[in-house]
């Protein structure tokens, strides 16, 4: 179960990984919030990938809510399959 738990964190830091940091200009009203492009990767896939704009202040909420998910997962299943001998 902590394999699964660790491929699941590593999933949602996975695409901060593959970050493709171009600002394009046009897109945000202002400089201190401007629009940042990466490219996302799925799980599995070699190939496959896709294009995600969106401003400074979207991705770290992004970021944030996955963590989040990730320590909430994380701690159900600890909470679901007790590690024997503690």
């Amino acid at each position: 179960m902590r394999i699964a738990t660790t491929l699941l964190i590593l999933a949602f830091s996975a695409p901060a990984f593959a970050a493709d940091t171009k600002p394009q200009a046009g897109k945000a009203g202002g400089s201190d919030n401007p629009v940042v492009c990466k490219r996302e990767v799925p799980i599995g896939s070699l190939i496959a990938s896709r294009k995600v704009c969106l401003t400074k202040t979207e991705w770290e909420a992004r970021s944030v809510r996955g963590n989040e998910e990730a320590r909430r997962q994380a701690f159900e299943n600890m909470a679901r399959n007790p590690t024997p001998g503690n």
